[in-house]
């Protein structure tokens, strides 16, 4: 990971990275930080983006980046954070992504964000289910993110159903704070639902 792009690449896996930890991975930090100049908030001892994740931006760095070659725990959280831009640009009604690999999973997710933010439980299942599947094929572990969202859908199409053991498997793989607060959300849901019953 090298350059601009390499730099905004990692700060998104990231979200926040310690000055030391940016040092030692981009040793030529200052050009890096002229050439994006608003780009990178300094906070202290940490840098993180200025803008927001989406797709539009990330998916394209994604592509560019992302290698089998990147160390388990980096490929692991840039998949997380692909699903979590594909959420978040289905929330601002971003255009679908385009794209081969990788980035088709993460249309499926982003189509099945759609679905769920509509209401539409059932959609967002197939679509997640796609989604997953994709991922499948490239024999890859299903990222806490994925698990998190699909326990919403399954939880809004049959409350008290599968959602509750999905959120659960998605609270013990979290490594990000989007990927929790979704499992949590599942999870008051499925909690709400049982009160209703008792």
């Amino acid at each position: 990971m090298e350059g601009v792009g390499g730099f905004l690449f990692f700060l998104a896996l990231k979200g926040e990275a310690r000055r030391e930890e940016v040092r030692a991975r981009f040793p030529r930090l200052v050009p890096l930080l002229r050439a994006l100049g608003e780009g990178v908030e300094a906070h202290g001892e940490t840098f993180r983006l200025a803008k927001p994740l989406r797709l539009s931006w990330f998916a394209p760095l994604f592509q560019a980046h992302y290698s089998p070659l990147l160390p388990e725990a980096e490929r692991g959280l840039a998949l997380e954070r692909l699903l979590e831009a594909a959420h978040l640009s289905a929330q601002e009604g971003e255009p679908l992504v385009e794209g081969d690999g990788l980035l088709r999973a993460a249309r499926a997710f982003q189509e099945g964000s759609q679905s769920l933010l509509r209401g539409a439980y059932r959609e967002a299942l197939h679509h997640y289910g796609r989604g997953l599947g994709l991922l499948e094929r490239e024999n890859l572990p299903f990222p806490a993110t994925a698990l998190a969202l699909l326990a919403l859908a399954q939880e809004g199409f049959r409350p008290g159903g599968k959602g509750r053991e999905t959120a659960r498997k998605a609270l013990e793989r979290a490594r990000t704070a989007f990927a929790r607060e979704m499992a949590q959300k599942a999870l008051a849901q499925t909690t709400k639902e049982e009160e209703k019953e008792a």
